[in-house]
C-alpha cells in the first residue's frame, strides 16, 4: 500500500497533538468511519482520530453495530479489509484501527504488526468483551477468550509505542486499562441511542453522566496523565455530550453511530422530505 497521511503518524505526535488541543480548553473529539466517504468527510472537518473497526461496516450497511460482536464475519480480517478504503482517502488524521484481541485464532501481536504495516497509527479493543455480561462473560473471560486478552492486547502496544484507545466499561476495567499503559480511555456505557438501529435502552443522562465520571476517576488514579474521552449510550448529539462536559472530568468525546450513522440518516431523510415537497409547475410546458 502506497503511505498516506496517517502513517506519518507515532504515538508521540499523536499525544501531542491531542494534549494540546486539551490544554486550550478544547474538548477532543474521535469518530469512527466504516466507509470511506465518511472518513473522507471527518477528515476534512477537522477530527481528531478516526476509529475503524468491523461494526463499522454493518452499522452503514443499517444493521445494528451488535452484528459486529456476533458470528457473522471475521472481526480482524473485516478492519483489515477496510484499509484500502478508509487510509487513502485520509490526509490529516490518525486512524486508529479494531482488534479483536480474544480471537483464538491469531497472535495479537502478530495482528499489531499488521495493522502498522497497512497504515494505520494506533490500535483499539474491537470487538471488545466489555459488552458481554453475566454468565456468558464469566465464561468468556475464563477462557482466555475475552477481555484479560483485550488487556494484554492494549500492553503489548504500550511496549512497542504504539497509540492506543482502550474501551472500559466499569471502574475496575478503567483502572486496570490505565495501568495496562493505554493512552486515551473510552468510557464506554453502552450502545448508543437514536436513529432507525439505535439501542432501544440506556442510562438516563445524568446517570450516564456519574459512571463516566467514575470510570475517569479510576483510570486518573492510576495515571494522571492518562486521557479520557465519553462514548456510547444518551451521548448522541452535541446536546447531550455537553452535558457530559459540565457534569465529568473527560477530556472530549468518542463517537460512531452519533458521528457517521445518525448524521447519515438525518440528512438522508431531510433531503428526500425536501425532494418530496417540490411540486411541479405547468406554466413552461403549456407555452409551446
Amino acid at each position: 500500500m502506497d503511505p498516506t497521511a496517517s502513517t506519518k503518524w507515532t504515538r508521540k505526535s499523536i499525544l501531542e497533538r491531542l494534549r494540546a488541543k486539551v490544554a486550550r480548553g478544547e474538548p477532543l473529539l474521535l469518530g469512527g468511519a466504516g466507509i470511506g466517504l465518511v472518513a473522507k468527510a471527518i477528515d476534512r472537518a477537522g477530527i481528531d482520530v478516526i476509529m475503524t473497526y468491523n461494526t463499522g461496516p454493518f452499522r452503514m450497511d443499517g444493521h445494528g453495530s451488535l452484528s459486529g460482536y456476533l458470528a457473522y464475519g471475521d472481526s480482524n480480517q473485516i478492519t483489515m479489509d477496510l484499509a484500502p478504503n478508509i487510509l487513502p482517502v485520509v490526509k490529516n488524521t490518525p486512524v486508529v484501527a479494531g482488534i479483536g484481541a480474544g480471537d483464538p485464532r491469531r497472535d495479537p501481536v502478530t495482528l499489531i504488526d499488521k495493522m502498522l504495516e497497512l497504515g494505520f497509527s494506533g490500535i483499539t479493543n474491537v470487538p471488545t468483551a466489555g459488552l458481554y455480561d453475566g454468565e456468558f462473560r464469566r465464561q468468556i473471560d475464563g477462557t482466555n477468550l475475552g477481555y484479560p486478552r483485550e488487556l494484554e492486547l492494549v500492553a503489548a502496544c504500550h511496549r512497542k509505542d504504539v497509540f492506543t484507545v482502550a474501551y472500559v466499561f466499569t471502574p475496575d476495567e478503567a483502572a486496570r486499562m490505565a495501568e495496562a499503559g493505554a493512552d486515551v480511555i473510552g468510557a464506554h456505557v453502552g450502545l448508543t441511542t437514536g436513529g432507525l438501529i439505535g439501542s432501544p435502552a440506556a442510562l438516563q443522562l445524568d446517570e450516564a453522566c456519574e459512571a463516566v465520571q467514575r470510570m475517569t476517576r479510576a483510570a486518573r488514579a492510576v495515571r494522571k496523565d492518562v486521557l479520557v474521552v465519553a462514548h456510547g449510550g444518551p451521548f448522541e448529539d452535541p446536546v447531550t455530550v455537553k452535558r457530559a462536559y459540565e457534569m465529568t472530568d473527560v477530556d472530549g468525546y468518542l463517537g460512531a453511530s452519533s458521528i457517521e450513522r445518525l448524521p447519515v440518516e438525518r440528512a438522508l431523510a431531510e433531503t428526500v422530505e425536501s425532494f418530496q415537497k417540490l411540486r411541479l409547475t405547468r406554466n413552461y410546458r403549456d407555452s409551446f
